[in-house]
């Protein structure tokens, strides 16, 4: 987690281009280490079939967009890259989430434990995941109205 708040610097990117590198390739390399890991874990997750299909398709979604962005930076795409990487770490986030769902839900009512954990493995990334394809979409409406402003094509 601490290795992706870095990457999104602007500062750091402009100014320490190596150490962006340096710190992206660990987290690219923790995330493929740890890939069968959590799939094993998410199959064999408490809160019966709903928390373990959660739990997977959070796996191979984390693996597909970090993946995907190693890809498109290597193609020299960094649009992509950085919209993958988003992604990517919307998805290492959904562990604090997920956490803070379970606080939230619980302030407000009482959900028996195994309901709970359920609901919480789907709370945890997919909101994550929508606030990702906003910003992304956000930025895209973005720049196309600067490109429109200025009459710039493609």
């Amino acid at each position: 987690m601490l290795a992706g708040f870095t990457q999104f610097s602007a500062y750091i990117l402009k100014h320490h281009c190596q150490l962006h590198r340096v710190i992206g390739k660990i987290y690219v390399y923790d995330i493929f280490i740890n890939f069968p890991v959590g799939l094993l874990m998410g199959i064999y997750a408490n809160g019966l079939l709903p928390s373990k299909t959660a739990f997977v398709i959070l796996d191979c979604l984390w693996f597909w967009f970090t993946y995907k962005a190693v890809i498109e930076v290597k193609k020299g795409n960094i649009t992509a890259h950085k919209q993958y990487m988003i992604r990517s770490y919307a998805l290492t986030l959904s562990a604090v989430t997920l956490r803070c769902w379970k606080i939230v839900i619980l302030s407000i009512t009482y959900v028996d434990p195994l309901h709970l954990y359920m609901i919480d493995a789907w709370l945890g990334f997919v909101p994550n995941l929508l606030f990702a394809e906003w910003l992304i979409g956000r930025k895209k409406r973005h720049y196309r109205s600067i490109r429109k402003l200025y009459n710039i094509t493609k």
